[in-house]
């Protein structure tokens, strides 16, 4: 987050845009402070960029993990308004964790201490040297196979519990295969899971 201020919110947001080099549909800002007395006027907000959280993002998972003494690399990107950073580490395989449990609260902490500092809901996903992004290759052929598989039968399947992120790739990969099949979630906490279901 930065501050800046100016006398009016045109001329403040036009010298937080050239300070930051983004246009104004780029910045995010907060009035915090606005005075309109006869003979001074002062406009103070506070900013962001989408950049500066994924710098914030990185370095935080950096500084996270240096304490710990994992040596890390982080790369991070954004696409359709989520960031991903991906972490490469001595250690990948203490990082993710069994069934990667430990990248999950990985992610819920860095996603808690973004929406603290940035004061907003922010889509984010870490991932640990392509561990999850192979994940979801396995979750959306399992989800076809599974699929095919009730087309066929018209039997009702079970999946085993997953987490919410790999629920939500089969929701999808389902969705799009054909209209006479569909997903639900049923279950609690860690022990939700899928049924996928034929329909007429």
């Amino acid at each position: 987050m930065k501050t800046y201020e100016a006398k009016t919110e045109e001329e403040v947001i036009q010298l937080a845009c050239q300070d930051l080099g983004v246009t104004p549909e780029q910045l995010n800002y907060e009035i915090i402070e606005e005075k309109k007395g006869l003979f001074s006027k002062k406009v103070v907000i506070e900013c962001y960029t989408e950049d500066m959280i994924r710098e914030y993002l990185e370095s935080f998972v950096r500084k996270s993990l240096t304490n710990m003494e994992f040596e890390v690399e982080t790369i991070s990107y954004i696409q359709n308004d989520r960031i991903y950073c991906n972490v490469n580490t001595n250690n990948n395989s203490i990082l993710i964790g069994k069934n990667g449990v430990i990248l999950r609260a990985l992610n819920f902490i860095a996603k808690n201490a973004v929406n603290n500092t940035f004061k907003k809901r922010v889509e984010l996903s870490i991932d640990i040297n392509g561990y999850k992004e192979s994940r979801y290759k396995k979750m959306t052929s399992m989800a076809k196979r599974i699929g095919k598989q009730v087309l066929r039968s018209k039997v009702d399947v079970k999946l085993d519990p997953l987490p919410a992120d790999e629920r939500k790739v089969i929701h999808q990969v389902i969705s799009e295969m054909d209209s006479h099949l569909k997903t639900e979630s049923k279950g609690e906490g860690k022990n939700r899971f899928i049924t996928i279901s034929y329909v007429e």
